[in-house]
């Protein structure tokens, strides 16, 4: 793909994104769950392919020997490196913004029952295909995925980050409201998009603030890698 391409795509689906949030999302969020999942089994089964296909011996990775022996050899620059991976973990703080919607233990269950577990194949995976394909490390994600279904895959991956990004949406909702109850926020209007859960509300001005930071942080880097090393891949 053509970065300038990426970009205007980005921009499009972004604004699509926030100019439907008055709407609510009572009428499609039926959908969300069996997304995510699809795109969990997807990345999970790609890594186990990947796994089998490439270097069937990456689990021992699993064994603490190597990171001791990646932090000796390393030293400092190890753990500089570590930060390099921290977006691996930044995302269960949205977590923490579901339990106004689900249970810890409901939480806890999907976690560990899924989850974990395909993120655990999928990152093996990718260390499996750049053990025999160190060029690849830019896109090693996309560029590991069997040709027969990288459209397929594509297709979710998008609709993923669409779904991912609503949570994060509705997630600051929640989270601007709660402030406002509590007095530590400006007035702000907000809107209940349904009639029947009381947690499905909108707030402009944080739709449109959002909107506009979103799409300028988008144009200005224009790279996922450079995002990616300002909020720690």
């Amino acid at each position: 793909f053509y970065t300038g391409s990426v970009v205007l795509l980005s921009c499009i689906v972004l604004v699509g994104l926030f100019s439907l949030q008055h709407r609510g999302t009572q009428k499609v969020a039926f959908m969300f769950a069996p997304i995510v999942i699809i795109w969990l089994f997807c990345i999970g089964g790609i890594g186990l392919y990947n796994i089998v296909h490439w270097n069937p011996n990456i689990y021992q990775a699993i064994s603490p020997y190597y990171i001791v022996k990646f932090f000796r050899t390393t030293g400092t620059d190890g753990w500089i490196a570590l930060g390099g991976i921290l977006l691996s973990m930044t995302g269960s703080e949205a977590m923490f913004a579901d339990l106004g919607h689900f249970t810890s233990a409901s939480v806890r269950l999907a976690f560990i029952t899924i989850i974990y577990p395909c993120l655990i194949l999928q990152y093996m995976g990718q260390a499996a295909f750049l053990s025999k394909n160190m060029f690849h490390t830019r896109t090693s994600f996309y560029d590991s995925i069997p040709g027969p279904v990288f459209w397929p895959v594509f297709v979710v991956a998008t609709l993923a980050a669409v779904v991912g990004s609503q949570a994060v949406i509705s997630a600051t909702f929640s989270i601007v409201k709660q402030c406002h109850a509590l007095g530590c926020f400006p007035r702000v209007k907000i809107v209940h998009t349904s009639r029947w859960i009381h947690g499905q509300i909108y707030i402009p001005e944080i739709n449109w603030i959002l909107m506009v930071l979103c799409v300028a942080v988008t144009v200005a880097f224009g790279d996922t890698t450079l995002i990616g090393n300002a909020y720690g891949k």
